[in-house]
């Protein structure tokens, strides 16, 4: 598959887990369920009167749907230099949400959406090589 079919099926996958997130953390601040309780050490990010990692995850919803969101975007947004920062971004929210049992569904969803970003990037770079001259430079 080409970048392009990889970059569409990412954002459309990261729409989805922002949806997800935000529902879910909305959810969590009022029947706070932490994933791992086992853990032990978790229990603080859930202390009453505020549950501060459903709160977190939240506003992070709604920042994954503020990047994703325009599905017909700006050329500067939508070539593979502006992926990466979106990954290097997506991984830590992705973790984070799956520390919460309401969010689990997002951030396997936003894990999927960050993988089919970097596919998307590798295409880029194998169709910048194949179309490099013989030296191995770009025109």
């Amino acid at each position: 598959m080409g970048g392009i079919v990889w970059n569409e099926w990412a954002r459309l996958m990261c729409l989805t887990s922002a949806f997800v997130i935000f529902v879910g953390g909305v959810m969590g601040v009022f029947q706070p369920f932490p994933a791992f309780s086992v853990l032990g050490n978790l229990e603080s990010l859930y202390a009453m009167p505020v549950p501060v990692l459903p709160a977190i995850l939240t506003v992070l919803g709604i920042i994954v749907w503020v990047m994703e969101y325009p599905l017909v975007m700006a050329d500067y947004f939508n070539g593979s230099a502006s992926y990466m920062p979106k990954v290097a971004f997506y991984i830590p929210v992705a973790v984070l949400s799956l520390l919460e049992a309401q969010t689990i569904n997002g951030g396997v969803y936003l894990a999927i959406g960050t993988v089919a970003y970097m596919m998307s990037v590798r295409a880029d770079f194998l169709k910048q090589s194949s179309s490099s001259g013989a030296f191995g430079r770009l025109p």
